[in-house]
């Protein structure tokens, strides 16, 4: 099933394929709405995903937190803190994220 976006993106293209079509199509509002709907929401994930990268050159540690236990162990009590959130994939999933792009 497509979404309202991807309607608005094939009635869009099509206007611009073929202009004489264009008077004859329309949209109803309620694919509209959805649209900006789905826009919004996409917009909103965006600028969090954003505000949730992590700095690098703002952070510092001690040479102990660095060595592979002490991440190991940082690693497992952020997974059990998130776990005890009821958002452990997430959190899982941005770790795996973040360690994918070094």
């Amino acid at each position: 099933m497509k979404g309202a976006v991807e309607i608005l993106n094939e009635v869009h293209q099509a206007t611009k394929d073929h202009p004489d079509f264009s008077e004859t199509l329309t949209v109803n509002d309620n694919v509209l709405v959805a649209a900006i709907a789905e826009i919004s929401r996409r917009l909103e994930h965006l600028n969090q995903s954003k505000q949730d990268k992590i700095s690098p050159a703002k952070l510092q540690a001690m040479s102990n937190e660095l060595t592979r236990g002490a991440l190991g162990a940082k690693v497992s009590r952020v997974l059990s803190s998130a776990a005890a959130n009821g958002n452990e994939k997430d959190v899982a999933l941005k770790i795996h994220q973040f360690l994918e792009a070094l």
